[in-house]
């Protein structure tokens, strides 16, 4: 207990509204982690589905609970970073989870062995509904220019220190319901932040054919990124030119320049992800809380953990 306790609090906010089906993996993802200075918020925008009863469930775990209407994910998340104290912030959508239960140890220690960085992504694995494996993408280091032009950093993996969430204003922007992700990490590179990525799968993104960044794409997704190279860029890609830029960045080729190098590169990830899919299909990847030996013990010291910190 008191090892953690002179550890950096993490400050971790999740939104919520209708997504009963996954938020207790989500939920779980958060508590189950064996760093204890976690500070977990949840704002749910009156649910209707099971989400209530799964939150009352968890109320011991959970160190703030809000529950009231509100004008969508971005006004949620604004809710939830107002509560946060923590020394390193993130959140993470209730649909996706955590990759395992050393996530949070991982970011504090690169964060404790890299003083200069100011915000910390790791990999992500793709998932489907049913929690398997779909896709990840190659290991690459972060790159400013590529950042422009595509948004490649998993938002579910991605940490930043609280000195840089105020230096950018201590705010995600209302005005974007898609990309406010993309829009939050630019305004922090525009404030000079140092951006570090590392090769460790931090988070799991569900994908899904009702999840917003499938079904919400081409009418709120472009629009809102062509808002941002705008301003960021001074002109608009077109979405083949960025989704190019994207694969640039994780193959080293830009298909639109090099077709034939760029399959060749892209068809020997492909024998990865094939071999990947059959090592880790086994059971769905987002119920390795559910299976954790030492999960009782670990909330048992969480509940301990958020009684001394009060």
């Amino acid at each position: 207990m008191a090892e953690n306790d002179c550890l950096p609090k993490v400050s971790i906010v999740t939104p919520s509204y209708n997504q009963g089906k996954f938020i207790e993996k989500t939920i779980a993802s958060v508590l189950s982690q064996r760093y204890l200075n976690i500070e977990y918020v949840v704002v749910d925008g009156l649910s209707t589905d099971e989400t209530g009863s799964i939150l009352e469930r968890y109320q011991e775990l959970i160190d703030t609970t809000i529950i009231e209407a509100d004008q969508g994910q971005t006004d949620a998340l604004n809710k939830g970073f107002k509560h946060c104290s923590g020394d390193i912030i993130a959140y993470l959508n209730s649909d996706d989870c955590y990759a395992n239960s050393d996530v949070i140890a991982t970011v504090v220690r690169y964060f404790n062995q890299h003083p200069n960085v100011d915000v910390l992504y790791g990999q992500r694995h793709w998932i489907n509904e049913d929690g398997c494996f779909i896709r990840c993408d190659p290991y690459r280091p972060f790159s400013e220019q590529n950042f422009y032009l595509s948004d490649f950093i998993p938002q579910e993996g991605t940490f930043w220190r609280r000195s840089i969430f105020e230096k950018s204003g201590a705010y995600v922007d209302t005005e974007f319901e898609f990309a406010m992700d993309y829009e939050l990490f630019l305004r922090f590179l525009k404030n000079g932040a140092k951006f570090l990525s590392v090769q460790e799968v931090l988070g799991l993104f569900r994908y899904y054919p009702s999840q917003k960044t499938t079904h919400l794409w081409h009418s709120k997704g472009l629009p809102e990124i062509a808002k941002l190279h705008h301003l960021y860029l001074g002109r608009q890609l077109e979405e083949t030119e960025m989704i190019n830029y994207n694969k640039e960045h994780f193959y080293g080729v830009n298909p639109g320049d090099f077709p034939e190098i760029f399959e060749f590169y892209q068809n020997l990830w492909h024998d990865v992800i094939v071999y990947r899919t059959n090592v880790l299909n086994h059971r769905p990847l987002d119920e390795w809380m559910f299976h954790m030996e030492g999960v009782h013990q670990i909330f048992s010291d969480r509940k301990a953990h958020k009684l001394l910190s009060k």
